[in-house]
């Protein structure tokens, strides 16, 4: 785990912190949920299941799409994240 308490990617949460993470879900009603393209789905799977929450299509965040992907460039980025959020919480 980072100083700041964040997790280094590739490290599994414990049953302790997806039980956090679901009940804040559910608290907050939390509509939807969403990937980076670097991460693996099924932990997010699993949260969706339990909570009701919609999976949102994957962000860019550390790394951009291949050359011919949805988010090759940083500005293709930012509208292909905005797109994804904009189309999993509209109602």
């Amino acid at each position: 785990m980072h100083r700041s308490g964040r997790r280094e990617h590739g490290q599994q949460a414990s049953a302790k912190d997806l039980a956090k993470i679901i009940r804040q879900i559910k608290a907050e009603k939390i509509a939807a949920v969403f990937l980076e393209n670097v991460t693996d789905h099924r932990l997010l799977d699993q949260i969706a299941g339990e909570t009701g929450a919609k999976i949102g299509g994957p962000l860019y965040s550390d790394a951009l799409s291949e050359s011919t992907g949805p988010a090759a460039t940083y500005l293709e980025m930012f509208r292909h994240n905005i797109r994804t959020l904009a189309a999993a919480l509209s109602f």
